[in-house]
């Protein structure tokens, strides 16, 4: 398989108009005050893509999710959601729902999530699409949002046809990679750091983090996990929470550091958020290191609140002119 970095000759951050991402926006159980659970929307693309659309602004890009939701009414239910905020849902016609995970009932406890998602539309298009089906949907993106639970969703076969087709669109389209490791999902650590690696030296940009790096790479701390992605040819972010995150390419390497912030309930979907402000940051004409400086700005946002999306009256910061 060829893996030639997916950076577009030619195409500057700043010229980014077509957006899409390919994942599965889920369904999301949110605990309640009053004891009962509060039906929401999640699913790591999904958020990315609603903060990013929040931050940009509806008029600055075409902003797509490239997926399958299914046929019931929940699945009308959360594609008038997403559409809502300004977000173009592209699907083929499959049966079924989408799938659903709950945030922990009791975040002191340090439990964890709760999926129901193993035969979600997503996964069922996801499992079967072939090269002539991302061609169809996908496509003509300059910006690309691709994660490790998208690539867990996929079969051999259709993991094979979206790296042929980030091959093929490598001169026009900037993929960007979010690492997003959850074990579950995956038939074993060993498939996940083949898929991953492979991905990883498709893409033009990747987002990991330390928990992640640790399971699947071994990464002792943060010194080790720049050595291994400095070797990838691609743009990186290293997500480390309270002490904020590293920016770089190749050898260059900077620290940024964050704010202390008072987390809410839990830190579902702080990584997306960082990932879609590091995105619009760069797209509006900021350099590495101030893109990270302002997603980590934008974490703080969703650690701030309940649930993984950002609530209707959540406010981003002002991109910096």
């Amino acid at each position: 398989m060829t893996t030639t970095p997916g950076g577009p000759f030619g195409l500057q951050w700043t010229d980014t108009r077509r957006i899409a991402a390919l994942g599965e926006p889920l369904l999301e159980l949110q605990p309640a005050d009053d004891g009962g659970v509060h039906l929401a929307f999640g699913g790591d693309v999904a958020n990315s893509m609603v903060c990013l659309a929040r931050i940009l602004g509806r008029d600055a890009a075409r902003i797509s999710v490239v997926t399958a939701l299914g046929d019931s009414t929940y699945s009308s239910w959360l594609r008038e959601r997403l559409e809502r905020e300004g977000i173009r849902i592209v699907e083929p016609a499959v049966e079924g729902e989408p799938g659903i995970y709950g945030l922990p009932l009791d975040p002191s406890r340090h439990s964890g999530f709760s999926y129901w998602r193993a035969h979600s539309a997503a996964r069922t298009f996801l499992q079967s699409a072939d090269l002539g089906r991302f061609e169809q949907l996908l496509g003509e993106p300059q910006l690309l949002l691709v994660t490790g639970i998208t690539l867990a969703l996929c079969s051999g076969e259709s993991f094979e046809h979206l790296c042929r087709w980030v091959d093929r669109h490598r001169d026009g389209c900037r993929v960007v990679f979010d690492c997003n490791f959850r074990r579950r999902l995956w038939d074993s650590e060993a498939q996940a750091r083949d898929r991953i690696g492979t991905f990883e030296r498709l893409s033009a940009v990747i987002a990991t983090g330390a928990e992640d790096e640790r399971i699947l790479w071994g990464a002792a701390d943060t010194a080790q996990i720049i050595r291994r992605v400095s070797r990838l040819s691609a743009e990186f972010l290293i997500r480390g929470g309270p002490e904020g995150c590293w920016v770089g390419s190749g050898t260059e390497c900077r620290h940024v550091p964050t704010e202390p912030v008072t987390v809410i309930g839990d830190t579902a979907g702080a990584g997306d958020a960082h990932f879609a402000g590091f995105m619009a940051a760069r797209i509006s004409g900021l350099d590495r290191a101030d893109a990270a400086a302002y997603a980590n700005r934008a974490a703080a946002v969703i650690v701030g609140q309940r649930g993984s999306a950002p609530k209707d009256g959540a406010g981003f910061p002002p991109l910096p002119a």
